[in-house]
């Protein structure tokens, strides 16, 4: 039995660890897709769901990943989903150059990996390549079956093309996270045609490191080490910059080994983030530990597939409609939801100064002197120092203000006369005390350029490459109704709708499209109580 220590790291950076079984927390993801079987050019989507004990919704984990190999273990791509509410959906446009075969979807969380084997769930999907047919793609094809699917061509619902649907027949009073989908029926039918993986899969990978539950967030540790054996490693300040937002910082302080741990309760903005010793010491370094991921060690052989009847013609069938929907893109293309950036100082705190404004100053002295009334410089030893009068406090506080250019950490105030004055946006500043991480600034002291790209400091920066957790995106729904000019727009469809939601109270509605066949409606997930709900039923659009 496989015991290992979980640290629960809060936000307010308080550390503690305990001993915790493995086989009394376990955790496990169930996924659902789509379509088993997709063409290049179209696009898969896929919901997770985050399970614990009696598969309810997990405690432990905040974070999930989702991971696509191909038969060699190559990734090809990685999605980092914050979960809300022990869900998410997801998505991945096929491109052209990947080769027909068999791929595996594999979700999992951090916790996870510290299972032996590890704990995962595997989806199986087929890839078809109709551009890039060889004979050892060919070969990949079994004898063609000519049984139908479940027999429903005979499915008494029938709709005309673009029409408004409403289906109630699903209405319950059940609540839970659960994933509904209408999509018409894959007659290039693969022999794992069931698109709900259920979690409990396990196999062998690659891993040797224990990892921490991101309970509150993503996790990020690193080390700090000494280049000089005299200095400390404990206490020591280390901020994480955000290149795609100027306006956060998020710092931590190192245990007694220099270890030390970030938790990001909201996702990071840019694929370009970057840490910073908060000290006057240059002779330390910082390392970055890798997100670990798990790593298949034996290859997986292509699957034999067995097909319906007349399967190349459906191929070229659902080549063409991808076709022509990616050809109208820019007019049916998902709406992309980018969150909003999260400020780490809340701009109420602070007084901004715009300098257009102040355009008869020509730098940055001359308009602390005539501008900033509570704020002043001093020279001394040629070193620039920024000081507040701190009016509200009964004394003047000797430390720094916590001095920020364009995001960056600004510890030598030297720095600041490198700056051209007439690339400077606005200044911003909080004469108050304040503390950020373990440390009590005498004030908040801003500058934001033009370009924001000042990059000319003193001080050392460990860049570093973060994954951008998946945008959210709204399934394009044409409106027939309001939009008259769709009339002359094709309407090339196969998947009619993939919504998330959290109850079924209530009917669901779609347009049907030009694209004539038999169309599954199904509904999988987990209720509240842990109970799996699978639903489907069948229509034609003539």
């Amino acid at each position: 039995m496989k015991k290992i220590p979980l640290l629960f790291l809060f936000l307010s950076q308080i550390i503690f660890s305990q001993t915790l079984d493995w086989n009394m927390y376990k955790e496990t993801i169930a996924i659902q897709v789509n379509a088993k079987t997709l063409i290049t050019g179209e696009k898969l989507w896929y919901s997770i769901y985050c399970l614990g004990q009696n598969n309810q919704k997990s405690q432990l984990s905040n974070v999930a990943y989702v991971t696509c190999i191909d038969q060699s273990g190559k990734e090809i791509f990685l999605n980092k989903h914050y979960l809300e509410n022990g869900t998410n959906t997801g998505y991945f446009f096929i491109p052209t150059n990947l080769k027909t075969g068999t791929y595996q979807l594999l979700a999992y969380t951090q916790w996870m990996l510290n299972a032996s084997p590890v704990n995962y769930t595997s989806s199986q999907i087929l890839i078809i390549n109709p551009y890039n047919e060889n004979k050892q793609e060919k070969e990949l094809f079994d004898t063609i079956v000519q049984t139908p699917i479940n027999n429903i061509e005979n499915t008494p619902k029938e709709y005309t093309k673009r029409k408004w649907v409403t289906i109630s027949d699903f209405v319950t009073n059940e609540t839970g996270n659960f994933t509904i989908s209408v999509r018409k029926t894959n007659a290039i039918n693969a022999a794992f045609e069931e698109k709900f993986a259920k979690p409990n899969e396990t196999i062998n990978f690659a891993q040797t490191k224990e990892q921490f539950p991101e309970t509150k967030g993503e996790l990020i540790s690193g080390r700090l080490k000494r280049l000089d054996s005299l200095l400390p490693l404990n206490n020591i300040s280390i901020a994480l910059l955000d290149k795609g937002n100027k306006d956060y910082i998020n710092i931590t302080t190192t245990n007694k080994n220099g270890h030390f741990y970030f938790i990001l309760a909201k996702p990071l903005h840019s694929k370009n983030i970057y840490f910073e010793i908060i000290n006057e010491n240059n002779n330390y370094v910082i390392e970055i530990n890798p997100k670990l991921q798990p790593q298949i060690t034996t290859k997986r052989e292509n699957l034999k597939i067995q097909l319906l009847t007349n399967y190349s013609k459906e191929i070229e069938k659902r080549a063409i409609a991808a076709q022509i929907e990616n050809a109208f893109y820019e007019i049916k293309k998902d709406s992309t939801i980018i969150p909003a950036l999260t400020n780490s100082i809340n701009p109420n705190y602070l007084e901004v100064f715009p300098i257009e404004k102040y355009t008869r100053f020509s730098s940055l002295k001359e308009f602390i002197t005539e501008v900033l009334n509570q704020v002043y410089f001093t020279e001394k030893n040629n070193q620039f120092k920024i000081h507040f009068r701190n009016s509200g406090v009964n004394l003047e506080l000797n430390e720094n203000p916590l001095t920020l250019v364009d995001g960056t950490i600004i510890i030598n105030p030297n720095d600041l006369l490198k700056i051209e004055y007439k690339k400077i946006k606005s200044i911003a500043t909080n004469i108050q005390p304040y503390y950020l991480g373990n440390k009590l600034y005498s004030g908040i002291f801003i500058i934001h350029t033009t370009e924001a790209s000042f990059d000319d400091i003193s001080n050392k920066k460990w860049p570093s490459e973060y994954i951008i957790p998946l945008y959210k995106q709204q399934q394009y729904t044409p409106d027939y109704q309001k939009n008259t000019a769709l009339d002359k727009i094709p309407d090339y469809r196969t998947q009619l709708l993939w919504q998330k939601t959290s109850s079924l109270n209530q009917p669901f509605s779609f347009y049907t499209s030009d694209v004539e066949g038999i169309y599954e409606i199904s509904i999988y997930g987990y209720t509240n109580e842990g109970l799996f709900i699978a639903k489907s039923s069948y229509f034609k659009i003539n």
